[in-house]
């Protein structure tokens, strides 16, 4: 198994009933960023899919044509498929988006592999590719922290400096392969947390009141995730921002995050 697996199945194995009903809003907010953008019979992509409790599975199931859940875990790919329910082609697909280039990163900062230049993440679209929509779902900040925090061997520093020193060309890499997929690529982004000994210098609530663009302004003077930026990476493909929604996250008792939507496109388009 590998390590960025062994990590993201993990968190996925915490996923249960009262989970799903908490996060009912955020579904709900998921698909008022989505609904105009999936065309009756469209093929879609999701990217991360993993359970697909944040996920409105069943209206995107009932709305697309083809739906792929692509995900490393496949355990949680066969629970999200049948919460898809009827409707779409729904199919499982297992992959690792960063073609090995997370693990290869991982492995040299825990000393399992020798020093070297960078694995870069493939240029080969997601799944079989062609698609209408693909969905980035919460992923970006689970490419490499999961398995570097689960170690155990990393203090928080050293975490930090290798977020810094490889995160973004891994980010940057799968967003990349995401608009060779598909000429929409909607990212969902798990951009600040609050809970106990985690608080940011403003409330949530103050974020949540603000339109999308002074909400940015504000979230960027919290405490931001290392590595993993999705306008950055956006710019980087030669991309654009058309439209961004933003709202909480309940993740569990205690803990709320702030999620980012950005429907984002080539600029040729």
């Amino acid at each position: 198994m590998s390590t960025a697996l062994e990590a993201n199945a993990a968190n996925n194995a915490r996923g249960d009933r009262a989970r799903r009903r908490r996060w009912r809003p955020a579904r709900d907010a998921v698909w008022a960023l989505l609904e105009d953008l999936i065309a009756e019979g469209a093929r879609v992509a999701v990217v991360g899919a993993g359970n697909g409790d944040d996920l409105p599975l069943g209206r995107l199931a009932r709305r697309a044509g083809l739906l792929d859940l692509v995900d490393l875990d496949a355990a949680a790919l066969a629970g999200a498929v049948k919460r898809a329910g009827g409707g779409a082609t729904t199919r499982a697909l297992t992959e690792d988006v960063t073609g090995g280039a997370a693990d290869a990163v991982i492995a040299q900062a825990l000393g399992r592999a020798p020093a070297g230049a960078p694995r870069a993440v493939p240029a080969a679209p997601v799944g079989d590719g062609g698609y209408d929509v693909v969905i980035c779902d919460l992923i970006l900040t689970q490419l490499l922290y999961p398995a570097l925090k689960r170690a155990g061997t990393l203090s928080g520093a050293e975490i930090d400096a290798v977020l810094l020193a490889h995160g973004q060309a891994v980010t940057d890499g799968v967003v990349a392969r995401l608009h060779a997929s598909a000429p929409v690529v909607v990212i969902l982004h798990d951009l600040l947390g609050w809970w106990k000994g985690h608080q940011q210098p403003f409330a949530l609530d103050a974020v949540l009141r603000a339109r999308p663009d002074a909400a940015l302004r504000l979230a960027r003077g919290g405490s931001l995730p290392y590595g993993c930026d999705p306008w950055l990476a956006t710019r980087a493909v030669g991309g654009r921002v058309a439209k961004t929604a933003h709202w909480r996250w309940p993740f569990s008792p205690g803990a709320d995050y702030l999620v980012f939507g950005l429907v984002t496109t080539r600029r040729a388009d």
